[in-house]
């Protein structure tokens, strides 16, 4: 447990070294070679893009022109954004990218899978 405060910051620093520590010893992985398969953190529409999500990568690679379904919707990924904002090619595990693509918007906390 590491005492944390959103409000002022404190154990931050703390928190992201335990999170690290954790994955090293429980040596979490994830398989880069398979179709991709992400969370939706959160999810908009735009009025110049159309429907857009935050997502987080959980397993396998989402690459720009993979077909993908999410829930009811489905379609095509036409732009892929990193944290920063600079389009990207392709998205790896743990990973969060902005997707552009989806034929309506997504609920936050839907499954996202690319698909062949």
């Amino acid at each position: 447990m590491v005492p944390v405060s959103a409000h002022t910051g404190f154990g931050i620093e703390e928190l992201l070294d335990i999170i690290l520590l954790v994955a090293e010893m429980q040596e979490l992985k994830a398989n880069p070679d398979r179709l991709g398969i992400a969370t939706i953190i959160e999810s908009h529409l735009d009025m110049q893009l159309g429907p857009v999500a935050t997502v987080l990568v959980n397993t396998g690679t989402i690459e720009k022109t993979s077909a993908m379904v999410c829930g009811a919707s489905y379609g095509k990924v036409k732009v892929l954004k990193d944290y920063t904002g600079k389009n990207i090619k392709f998205a790896t595990p743990g990973m969060p990218v902005l997707v552009v693509g989806l034929s309506q918007v997504a609920e936050g906390g839907d499954i996202l899978q690319v698909v062949s």
